[in-house]
């Protein structure tokens, strides 16, 4: 009998980002600090994945606010926003699109900025933006053309754990953050799963 072959992997474009963030802990290294600020390092760390608006981004973060331990399960997290557009109109690419993206953590709402510089953007977000990236690079169903250039706008928002995050419509998030948002990341979709040479 002859092996079944794989299918397709999909071209959806929320479900490229869940692939890549599911790669995302491999190798990844944390240090969190806790309220007494004491800190401990993980290892491959559990990320956790949403999509949607910014609504239902805000309904995911205040459901899990809700247990002991509901918040380590769910953070750190990266959040692509939706609805997302896409150009099919180059014939080399199944679509391009431009995305927005949150990579968040929880924080402590009494923290100074230096304080959220080293514990939160230092230590948790900026090592899971990196391999986040590094990821985005390796999945071939992605062209960023020969030298690997992922065109995208970045911004460390520190006013999310300290004044609150708010939707849209301007309710405000249970749970207190800190984020990196990343505007306009300019995702080429190729038609295989290799990469246009």
């Amino acid at each position: 009998m002859k092996p079944r072959p794989k299918p397709p992997q999909s071209r959806d474009i929320t479900k490229i980002v869940e692939d890549v963030v599911a790669k995302v802990h491999s190798g990844l290294v944390v240090v969190y600090t806790d309220y007494n600020e004491e800190t401990h390092e993980e290892q491959e760390p559990g990320i956790s994945y949403v999509f949607g608006n910014t609504q239902y981004i805000k309904a995911y973060l205040d459901e899990m606010s809700k247990g002991q331990y509901a918040t380590d399960e769910k953070l750190p997290m990266i959040a692509l926003f939706t609805p997302i557009v896409e150009d099919r109109n180059n014939p080399d690419y199944h679509a391009v699109v431009k995305v927005n993206i949150l990579i968040a953590c929880k924080t402590n709402r009494d923290w100074s900025n230096e304080q959220r510089r080293d514990y939160s953007f230092a230590s948790v977000l900026r090592p899971i933006y990196a391999r986040f990236l590094e990821e985005l690079k390796a999945d071939g169903r992605l062209d960023f053309g020969y030298k690997d250039n992922i065109r995208h706008s970045y911004s460390e928002n520190y006013s999310y754990g300290k004044y609150g995050a708010f939707t849209s419509t301007g309710d405000e998030v249970s749970e207190p953050i800190d984020a990196i948002d990343i505007r306009n990341l300019e995702l080429k979709i190729t038609h295989q799963n290799c990469r246009i040479q």
